[in-house]
């Protein structure tokens, strides 16, 4: 053959196999394309706002698994997921924020739904109390604690629970960061102030009130600053003969509150002679209602007594302490519960507390358990007026209770002194139906919090659970009945007994129907972030 013709028969067949190469790296190209177009691998981007203000947020701590990144100057993060079946959430934190209006300190963001990357999270920034403690002629107050009391609910009870509190500095000046929310501040009682013979009286602001409605708060909101400037009364105290007369032949030391006609409770130190009952306190001028209870195991003995403080010739006071019975619990079966290898719950397992409904102190409201005394379980109050709620979450509930005549699903439960000892009775039941749904953010699904609120009597004022990453949620045990189911995106705790407050959120509220034996279905529409804030 010609030395061209071979020359040309080479190079058609390089062409050749250079064609086919090229195919072949087309195909896998392609393929790889198809792969990277079906994979859930990719980066995880987002930006850190403020929830009040729209602002980025600068170095602020987002996590997943075990990586970690602060955000830039402008709010951003970024992780690369390499598809190794990580945690579908994100944490972020940051000083100075909280993750909701509740005062959750982390802000945990679902990475479900890849559609909404970039992700957006809002964190909401503290709010301050600031101010000065001076006495009524302008005299700064050193180290004086300043405690903040905020306005919160459980289970539908209103309670004050301590949030932050701040020692005065030498000018008096004091200053505590908190979640958005309501509050009362208190200032603590100092027997002696600064080496003298004066005490600091206990006050409040605002101010209570005879009635001590709620509306007489603190209303803070996110990354705002409230100042307040307080004078509690600084006073000379003067001796008090008190003399205790107590049931038997006790020695024990009763704790003693006095409570004056301004509104103040100061804690009573006193001081026990050697021979007899008689003691000595020491108060300021003024009218006092005095109160004492002794813990003495299975009972307890409450006193009070009235006392006004004129000077250095104030009379006698005297407490007579009677004995408070405790209020044994005892537990019936509902005839119409079905018979299940269901063990029949003690008291304890129900979750049984007596929430009080009067203020114990200047704040807060004392909730007193279920005790248990060899084979007897018992309540152990002090005389007040108290709500009886139950937390249980099992297959039995609190089909009725009663103390005497009291129906205590409908009514509170009043506590004397010297009172009988009529059992609490207690009706269980285990016939419980359930509700399966599922919450979404514009027809996203989303994680929520999901309040049910029982539209009838019960011993629960409420159930709550958060749904999964998904979106979806399940009740498994709840009483038949009717009931309002409300949704929000953030933790929110409020009164939701009250139809005012449900009347804020009426176009997110359901109702639903809980028949025994029967699973009901419902969706609900979360409340946004954004719509929770004031």
């Amino acid at each position: 053959m010609p030395r061209s013709g071979t020359l040309t028969v080479i190079l058609k067949l390089l062409c050749l196999v250079a064609l086919l190469c090229w195919s072949a790296t087309s195909t896998l190209c392609e393929l790889g394309a198809q792969a990277n177009s079906t994979s859930t691998s990719g980066p995880i981007s987002g930006v850190v706002i403020s929830a009040t203000t729209g602002t980025p947020i600068p170095r602020a701590l987002v996590q997943w698994n075990d990586l970690a990144v602060l955000t830039d100057h402008d709010g951003k993060f970024v992780f690369v997921d390499d598809g190794s079946g990580s945690k579908a959430a994100l944490q972020v934190t940051k000083p100075g924020f909280y993750g909701s209006p509740d005062g959750e300190g982390v802000a945990t963001v679902s990475l479900q739904g890849r559609q909404q990357l970039p992700l957006t999270v809002r964190l909401f920034p503290e709010a301050l109390i600031t101010g000065t403690l001076t006495s009524t002629d302008g005299i700064p107050l050193p180290r004086i604690v300043v405690m903040a009391q905020r306005s919160t609910y459980s289970d539908g009870i209103h309670q004050w629970s301590p949030a932050g509190q701040s020692p005065t500095n030498s000018r008096g000046e004091f200053r505590i960061a908190l979640p958005p929310g309501d509050y009362r501040l208190e200032t603590s009682f100092q027997p002696r102030f600064a080496g003298t013979a004066k005490t600091v009286i206990p006050s409040t602001y605002p101010p209570l009130t005879s009635s001590d409605t709620l509306g007489n708060v603190l209303h803070l909101t996110a990354g705002t600053e409230e100042r307040v400037a307080l004078h509690p009364e600084v006073a000379a105290t003067y001796p008090v003969p008190l003399k205790i007369e107590q049931t038997g032949d006790r020695r024990n030391f009763p704790r003693i509150l006095a409570h004056s006609s301004t509104g103040a409770t100061i804690p009573v130190n006193f001081i026990r002679f050697e021979s007899g009952p008689a003691s000595r306190i020491e108060l300021p001028l003024g009218t006092y209602s005095l109160t004492a209870f002794l813990n003495l195991g299975d009972t307890s003995e409450y006193g009070e007594t009235s006392v006004t403080v004129s000077g250095q010739n104030t009379p006698d006071a005297v407490l007579r302490m009677v004995s408070v019975p405790a209020i044994p619990v005892e537990v019936l079966v509902d005839q119409g519960s079905a018979t299940t290898s269901d063990k029949v719950p003690v008291p304890q397992q129900l979750g049984l507390t007596l929430n009080a409904m009067q203020q114990t102190g200047l704040f807060g409201n004392s909730s007193t358990g279920v005790l248990q005394s060899r084979d007897r379980s018992y309540f152990r109050p002090s005389p007040g007026t108290y709500r009886l709620v139950s937390r249980g979450a099992g297959p039995w509930f609190i089909k009725s209770a009663t103390y005497g005549t009291t129906d205590l699903l409908q009514n509170d439960l009043t506590v004397t002194p010297g009172a009988g000892s009529s059992p609490i009775m207690l009706t269980v039941s285990n016939q419980t139906g359930s509700l399966q749904g599922a919450t979404s953010i514009h027809g996203v699904p989303v994680p929520a919090w999901i309040y049910l609120i029982p539209t009838g009597p019960s011993a629960n004022s409420i159930y709550s659970v958060r749904s999964s990453t998904t979106g979806t949620f399940n009740f498994a045990y709840l009483p038949a009945g009717s009931y309002q189911a409300v949704g929000f995106e953030l933790r929110h705790q409020e009164n939701y007994r009250d139809p005012n407050v449900l009347s804020k959120y009426a176009i997110f509220v359901k109702s639903v129907t809980i028949t025994a034996g029967n699973k009901a279905t419902i969706d609900l529409d979360a409340i946004t972030a954004e719509e929770m804030l004031p």
